[in-house]
């Protein structure tokens, strides 16, 4: 597992109480942008970290995920 990967594992209950519902982008085990449109987080995300390898993904809401379970 990369160490993006792992860091969001590991701060999940976090990320959904902050992000619900956005797009995130993961790079250096930390959340660098954040939206409700994918290109325009992806965008900004490469902005701040370069060439620097990120993750991007939409969390699912907490009532998104009460509906899974």
């Amino acid at each position: 597992m990369e160490k993006s990967q792992k860091w969001v594992t590991e701060h999940f209950e976090e990320i959904v109480a902050k992000y619900g519902g956005k797009y995130v982008a993961v790079a250096e085990e930390k959340v660098v942008s954040s939206g409700s449109n994918p290109k325009e987080v992806m965008e900004k995300a490469k902005k701040i970290v370069g060439k620097k390898k990120i993750s991007l993904l939409r969390v699912p809401t907490e009532e998104e995920l009460i509906c899974l379970l």
